[in-house]
């Protein structure tokens, strides 16, 4: 195995930890609605995760604001974000010749 190899499969594993990133993020919101108070929820990975998950979405929430797609209380960019990172990342992935 090369380093070219290594390089992709490590594009490959950091578009994957952002997929679950944001998979972790959207289930922590839902579980931080019904389990106020519980002392876990904030502890420092689980900010850690609702952190990183915060930051891929944004860009996400920005763009469907500025285009007038508020959608209320249902937050559709996560969805946008994983189609997104499902998307790139199987263009990466083609370009570098793993799949």
């Amino acid at each position: 195995m090369g380093l070219f190899d290594i390089l992709a499969n490590l594009i490959h594993l950091i578009f994957r930890a952002m997929y679950l990133i944001v998979i972790a993020g959207v289930l922590l919101s839902w579980v931080e609605i019904g389990l106020r108070g519980k002392s876990w929820l904030y502890s420092p990975p689980i900010n850690l995760i609702r952190e990183l998950s915060f930051q891929i979405i944004r860009p996400f929430r920005n763009f469907l604001e500025r285009v007038g797609l508020r959608t209320g209380p249902i937050d559709f960019s996560p969805i946008l974000a994983i189609l997104a990172l499902n998307l790139l990342g199987l263009l990466v992935d083609r370009v570098l010749g793993i799949g």
